[in-house]
């Protein structure tokens, strides 16, 4: 194993720098459990006059957890009890890293079912 890909396990082996997840290839039942890294950066962006705020939710993954992200795979993200904090979906292959370690992927919040009414 690298120097390399010593660091990005430690990376995502701590705990104040990644979190567990459940990653679900295409949303089925069936979960791998992973460890991502959950970034939000922004951007704002001039253009012709006007400005625009660009942001963008993005996770980490490594290649050596899901050596094949796809747009349409979902991932729940894991609270401390373990419990499902938030639910996104893949809507995007940003880039990997040029060691083909980390995978970044651009994601999208899915709504929580709603309760039903009695």
């Amino acid at each position: 194993m690298s120097t390399f890909a010593l660091a990005v396990d430690a990376m995502f082996n701590d705990p104040n720098m990644a979190e567990d997840a459940i990653w679900r290839a295409g949303g089925s039942s069936e979960g791998l459990p992973v460890r991502v890294r959950y970034r939000s950066p922004e951007a704002i962006v001039g253009l012709q006059g006007n400005q625009f705020d660009l942001s963008a939710t993005l996770i980490e993954i490594r290649t050596s957890e899901v050596a094949e992200p796809a747009k349409g795979d979902v991932v729940d993200i894991l609270g401390e009890d373990g419990a499902v904090r938030e639910t996104v979906q893949v809507i995007g292959l940003s880039r990997i890293d040029a060691r083909k370690l980390v995978r970044t992927c651009e994601v999208t919040a899915l709504a929580p079912d709603e309760p039903d009414e009695p």
